[in-house]
């Protein structure tokens, strides 16, 4: 919930968490097929990365199939982790100089808008980037715990019934 108010936030023209940077480097432009085609997907992703967690734990997603929700979560973990870390290390090989457009190539005025981002734009996208890999570590676990619950629960239910046939049977 926290990530779908941020957004909102940001889609009514909140800066917070931004830095300094321009508008533009909030918001490109959508003015071509590839721009269209990211903002789909990444909205499906969105979309899919809000009913998720919430399918988990809520009565109606047990109509969801199990491995349905499990790969979604693996696929999340997977692919935040990746954003987040990757962008930990992209910053850090810029700050320390090691190589100085990151792993992405990007200077600092491609990437933010800024030639030379202030403490507060360098430290408000570390957050973000910090959002995206906790948030990838969230369904890591949501994604182990899940699939252990579920075979759990199956075990339970066995036992259950088990117990049940010998209790019917006494």
């Amino acid at each position: 919930m926290v990530f779908d108010l941020a957004h909102v936030y940001w889609a009514c023209g909140g800066k917070l968490g931004f830095g300094n940077e321009p508008e533009s480097a909030i918001e490109p432009p959508v003015n071509s097929l590839g721009s269209w085609i990211f903002v789909v997907i990444t909205g499906g992703m969105f979309l899919i990365g809000t009913i998720v967690p919430l399918a988990l734990y809520q009565d109606w997603g047990r109509r969801v199939p199990a491995w349905m929700l499990s790969w979604c979560c693996w696929i999340a973990a997977v692919i935040l982790l990746l954003r987040g870390v990757s962008a930990w290390i992209d910053t850090a090989l810029r700050g320390t100089g090691l190589v100085r457009n990151g792993l992405t190539g990007l200077t600092y005025k491609q990437e933010t808008g800024l030639a030379h981002p202030s403490l507060y734009t360098l430290c408000s996208t570390s957050a973000i980037d910090s959002y995206f890999a906790i948030g990838g570590a969230i369904f890591l676990v949501v994604a182990i715990t899940h699939r252990r619950s579920r075979r759990g629960a199956a075990v339970e239910s066995a036992a259950a019934v088990r117990g049940t046939v010998a209790h019917d049977a006494a």
